[in-house]
C-alpha cells in the first residue's frame, strides 16, 4: 500500500491504551467525515505511541479527498467537512490535547492547535441604564433592597431588586400582569458570546395593558366620536392605511 494514499490524524496525549473506546468512535466519526468519500475511504488501524488513526483512499478519490482538505482547511468547500474540522478542533480542546492531520509520510497537512487555541475572553462587568418586560412572580426579603424576579415568556430574572418603598408598590403587582421596568443592570459577556445579567436595581416601572388585540379595539369603540365597524381587524386596518380589508 503507497504510503501517498494515507492520510493520519495523530492525537498527542492518548496512547490507544488511556483514550477511551467511545471517544475513539467519535474521533474516528469526525475525521471519517472530514476526508469524506466514504465508499472510498477505508480505516486502517489505531498507531502504537500518540494516538494515530490510519486512513487509506483509494486512489481513484485521492484527489477529491485531496481538494477537500485543502478547502476545508481554508474555511471553504463542503460544509460538512468544514464542520468537522472544528469539530475535530473542539474535541481536542476539551481533552487538552493538540491534534495533527498528517499524509502517509508523516508530513503536516492541517495543525488542530486544541488545548493551544487562544481561550475567548469575557467582559464587563458594565453597568448601563435599560428596561425590561416581564410579571412579578417572586418578592420579598429583609433589608433595604428587596429581590424581586421577573418572568418573560421562558425568561425568569433572578438578579432584580428594588428599594423597599418601590417594592412594596411593585408587591401589590404580584402576578397581576406585565410590567416595564426601568432601572440600572451590571451585565458581563461571556466567552460564548452571551450576555449574562449579575444584577438589575429597579428605579421605577409601569403597567403594561396586555389585553387581547381585539378587545383594545372594542373598548375604542366606546370613545365618543370615533368611527368603527364591526370588524376590529379591517378597523384595525383602516386606522394604519386608510384602506378597508372587508
Amino acid at each position: 500500500m503507497g504510503m501517498d494514499k494515507e492520510r493520519r490524524f495523530k492525537i498527542d496525549v492518548f496512547t490507544p491504551e488511556t483514550l477511551p473506546m467511545e471517544r475513539l468512535a467519535e474521533y474516528m466519526l469526525e475525521f471519517a467525515k472530514l476526508l469524506g468519500e466514504p465508499e472510498r475511504v477505508h480505516f486502517v488501524d489505531v498507531e502504537a505511541g500518540c494516538v494515530v488513526l490510519r486512513a487509506r483512499i483509494e486512489d481513484v478519490a485521492l484527489p477529491k479527498v485531496e481538494r477537500r482538505l485543502a478547502e476545508a482547511s481554508r474555511g471553504r468547500g463542503d460544509p460538512v467537512a468544514v464542520k468537522a474540522l472544528r469539530d475535530l478542533d473542539e474535541m481536542l480542546a476539551c481533552d487538552n490535547a493538540v491534534g495533527q492531520l498528517l499524509d502517509g509520510t508523516g508530513a503536516e497537512i492541517i495543525a488542530f492547535p486544541g488545548r493551544n487555541r487562544p481561550k475567548p475572553l469575557e467582559y464587563g462587568p458594565f453597568r448601563e441604564d435599560g428596561v425590561l418586560e416581564g410579571v412579578v412572580i417572586k418578592i420579598g426579603g429583609e433589608g433595604a433592597s428587596v429581590p424581586v424576579w421577573l418572568r418573560d415568556k421562558e425568561t425568569v430574572y433572578k438578579k432584580c431588586s428594588a428599594r423597599r418603598p418601590l417594592a412594596r408598590k411593585l408587591a401589590k403587582h404580584y402576578e397581576a400582569g406585565l410590567l416595564r421596568i426601568s432601572g440600572t443592570g451590571s451585565w458581563m459577556r461571556l466567552a460564548t458570546g452571551a450576555w449574562l445579567m449579575r444584577s438589575f436595581e429597579i428605579k421605577s416601572f409601569e403597567v403594561l395593558d396586555d389585553a387581547p388585540l381585539a378587545d383594545v379595539i372594542m373598548r375604542l369603540h366606546c370613545v365618543e366620536g370615533a368611527e368603527w365597524g364591526n370588524n376590529p381587524i379591517s378597523d384595525l386596518a383602516r386606522l394604519r392605511t386608510g384602506e378597508d380589508l372587508s
